[in-house]
Formats: C-alpha cells, structure tokens, sequence
C-alpha cells in the first residue's frame, strides 16, 4: 500500500503539543484501500494515547467496496494495522521549529534534507526532534534520523547518548536504553553539545 492509498479525517480540532515543536491532532479518522490480499476498505479510528505518548488504533473496520468484495476473519489478519497508524499520524503531524509556523512533515522533512550547514549542536536538536516524531508515529527513531541527517545508525545513536547527557532527550530515552547506546558507541569521541566545534557530520548525502 503506498501514500496515496490512505484518506485521513481529521475529526477533532483539538492538537496536543509533544514536544519540540511536534504537534498532532487527538483523534482522527483513517480510511485505507489497496492494501495487499484485503478487498475492501479498512477504516482506523486513531487516537494519540497520553500514557503511551504515541499514536495507537482505537478502532478497525473493513468495509466491502463492491461486488464480489467478501470481509472475513482471514481479511482482517491481513490488515497492517500499524502501517497505517504510521502513514496516516505522517499526513497530520505538524512541526514548528523555535516559534516559527508550523510545518507539514513532509515540508519539514525536505527542509531536513536540504540543510547542510548546521553546526554539530544545531545537528543534535534537530536528530531530537526527528526521534520525537518517530516515537510519536510508530516509527523506527534511530532509522529515521539516520536517513533524514545523512548519518549512520551508529553516528545517530551516539548523537541522542549526548542529547540526553545534556538533558534534552530524557522524556524519550529511559535508562536502560541510554545504558545500551553507551555500551555500543564506538571509541570515536564527538564533541559534546555546548561545545565550541562548529561543525558536525557532513549532511544531506
């Protein structure tokens, strides 16, 4: 199923501020079709759980499209219920960075891609709030920064170990995560937010 297969409704105006800047609806309507081995429409109620801190399925229904369409409990297993929480919290998240107007995240994450020239500190805040978003909508944190920094997965592991020594990431990675990212950096010493160096890993490979 690609992008263009899923409709979002979003049917409360309402948006809860996560952080950094990210900012998602309560509660919203998803409607998917195209999906592999499902004849039907499937139909996700979604909600941001406060507890959890990310998007999670209130509710699932498949609906039959037309003729010779048949919903059955073979169907249902089919359906990616967690693909489509992630694709559709993608089309509703929204991303203002230092007070500026809030962005859509595909035009946050061009932006992303785009920038070359940040220093290593501006480099950290920025893999911040990219695992914030990932975390919010299910995700892979460290992949998406990686892919969106232009870092390895081992670069963007020892960049959040620094985020939360230095305090701005200990919402999003508890201790015994932490505990793991320092066990497996590497012996490459990158300097430390706050730091005088002025520039970080080279962006936008």
């Amino acid at each position: 199923m690609s992008d263009g297969d899923v409709d979002v409704e979003v049917t409360a105006s309402e948006r809860i501020d996560v952080g950094d800047g990210v900012s998602i609806p309560k509660a919203w309507d998803a409607v998917a079709t195209g999906e592999p081995n499902v004849a039907g429409a499937i139909r996700l109620r979604v909600v941001f759980d406060e507890q959890l801190r990310r998007t999670v399925a209130a509710s699932i229904r498949l609906d039959r499209v037309g003729e010779g369409d048949e919903v059955t409990a073979a169907a249902l297993r089919e359906v990616r219920v967690q693909y489509v929480v992630a694709l559709s919290s993608m089309r509703v998240v929204t991303v203002a960075r230092e007070g500026g107007t809030p962005q859509r995240l595909s035009d946050y994450l061009a932006d992303v891609k785009s920038r070359t020239d940040r220093t290593y500190e501006e480099t950290v805040r920025e893999a911040v709030r990219l695992y914030r978003i990932a975390t919010t909508v299910n995700l892979a944190p460290l992949k998406l920064v990686s892919e969106q920094l232009g870092v390895s997965v081992s670069t963007a592991t020892r960049m959040m170990a620094r985020a939360r020594e230095a305090g701005l990431a200990e919402d999003l990675i508890p201790r015994e995560t932490y505990n793991r990212m320092r066990a497996d950096e590497e012996a490459l010493a990158l300097p430390r937010v706050g730091s005088n160096s002025s520039t970080g890993p080279s962006l936008g490979r």
